[in-house]
């Protein structure tokens, strides 16, 4: 499934969900790791979130995914200095708040494009589903973030094949409120500038409107 979606870095995080959650705890909370050939770094400090409903978006306009949920393997200042960071994502073909609970099952192959000349983030990701894979969620897929200084000519420039399986679970889905919980397995390279060689997710979500 193919989209023509560029996003500049700038943007995406101009958007993003603040840090908290209800009653000022963390707006999610679990592990994010990333392996390196038989070593895995954890990436569990939550940074920011992101969700947008796209039900009444024309697809000429569809740039985001629905979920975006990123981590650190620190507490982030700007500029990132020493900072491994990984983000997953989740879309679905149409999403609305108000539509009650609902579990979906992710099965599929991605083919996750390089970052831009400039960073942007390039969010034309190709989602072939398996047998297992749930109707209208459309595609999931990770992507690695480092802090290293690299000139654009240095960025990974190939298309990074990602196996994923795992579970996306609403809870609840109210007008005011996403409860859920996101369980997933990548094997293969994790793209972004740092891309490692698998990646686990295992968060719960609580994102009040």
């Amino acid at each position: 499934m193919h989209h023509t979606r560029h996003v500049p870095l700038a943007l995406m995080l101009l958007l993003a969900a603040p840090g908290l959650g209800c009653g000022d705890e963390p707006a999610v909370v679990g592990s994010m790791r990333v392996r390196y050939g038989e070593t895995w770094k954890d990436a569990n400090v939550f940074h920011y979130a992101m969700f947008r409903s796209n039900a009444d978006t024309h697809p000429d306009f569809d740039f985001f995914p629905v979920f975006t949920i990123c981590n650190a393997d620190t507490h982030v200042d700007e500029p990132w200095v020493g900072v491994t960071g990984l983000c997953v994502n989740v879309d679905f073909e149409s999403f609305d708040r108000g539509n009650g609970p609902a579990t979906f099952s992710i099965d599929g192959t991605v083919q996750v494009p390089p970052l831009g000349a400039r960073g942007d983030i390039n969010n034309n990701v190709d989602f072939e589903a398996g047998p297992g894979h749930s109707p209208g969620l459309k595609e999931a897929w990770v992507r690695t973030n480092c802090s290293a200084d690299l000139e654009p000519e240095d960025l990974p420039r190939k298309m990074a094949t990602q196996q994923v399986s795992g579970q996306f679970v609403l809870k609840e889905n109210s007008k005011n409120k996403l409860k859920g919980h996101l369980a997933l397995t990548v094997n293969g390279e994790t793209g972004g500038n740092c891309p490692g060689d698998a990646a686990e997710v295992d968060l719960h979500f609580d994102l009040s409107r």
